[in-house]
């Protein structure tokens, strides 16, 4: 099996309207009115803990003459010191992992691959606080019960539809650079993809630090937000009654 990267999840742009849906390459909708670039969550409140999530069955380990190293992410050339490193290195660990499960010679099956993706690359987001600025003013309304069934019904999205690319995927190599630091203490993560075949040739993977550690709120494709294009499926769909209002 060839070696994979995290290309896929440039997907997330395409998965709030279903598994179907590809905003790239078509132009993302255009912003709703009001609603600014997507600050970093901060402040104020505190960010709930990630659950634990299940465990899928471990499958047998390949033998040892059928291993091979697993491909990891290529760091930058130059690496900044303090919470640039942290987040850079965060994003790396969980690309490497990736990197790795994709690697081994027993090619997994769409529920393996979607049970890994929940344990071990879901952490890495904070699905929460992208719906929460997703619903925008419209959260106000909106009971504990709504906000957690939104924040899943996105995750859900993302992993299904990221789960189903992953089966067909056979990987360009992957280049990190350099990562910067916002204003607001915010760390932005680019990835560098080499042969995109297609794809969009860089992501950009928006973090913050929240209590639970570097976490990912918006990831960014060649210049298209996932969540302002979450955000504005989801203003269609509160134009349409289909999201509840109090």
């Amino acid at each position: 099996m060839k070696s994979r990267s995290w290309l896929p999840l440039l997907l997330l742009l395409g998965a709030a309207a279903g598994a179907s849906a590809q905003p790239y390459g078509y132009g993302p909708p255009p912003m709703p009115q009001g609603y600014g670039p997507m600050p970093m969550p901060y402040g104020g409140r505190p960010y709930p803990v990630m659950p634990e999530r299940p465990v899928a069955p471990a499958r047998p380990a390949a033998p040892a003459s059928a291993q091979v190293p697993a491909p990891q992410a290529e760091a930058p050339p130059v690496m900044p010191s303090g919470p640039a490193a942290e987040a850079s290195a965060v994003l790396k660990e969980g690309m490497d992992k990736l990197l790795g499960y994709l690697a081994r010679e027993e090619v997994p099956n769409r529920l393996q691959v979607a049970a890994f993706l929940d344990r071990e690359i879901a952490p890495y987001f904070d699905f929460e606080a992208m719906a929460d600025w997703v619903a925008g003013p419209a959260s106000e309304g909106m009971n504990a019960e709504d906000k957690k069934a939104m924040a899943a019904r996105l995750e859900a999205d993302f992993l299904g539809t990221l789960a189903s690319r992953l089966m067909d995927y056979q990987g360009q190599q992957i280049r990190m650079l350099p990562p910067r630091m916002g204003p607001r203490g915010d760390v932005s993560v680019n990835v560098a993809l080499l042969g995109a075949q297609g794809y969009p040739s860089k992501l950009e993977f928006r973090m913050y630090k929240s209590e639970t550690g570097w976490r990912v709120y918006d990831v960014v494709a060649n210049g298209q937000s996932a969540a302002a294009y979450y955000r504005v499926q989801f203003q269609r769909m509160a134009g349409q009654g289909a999201v509840p209002t109090r």
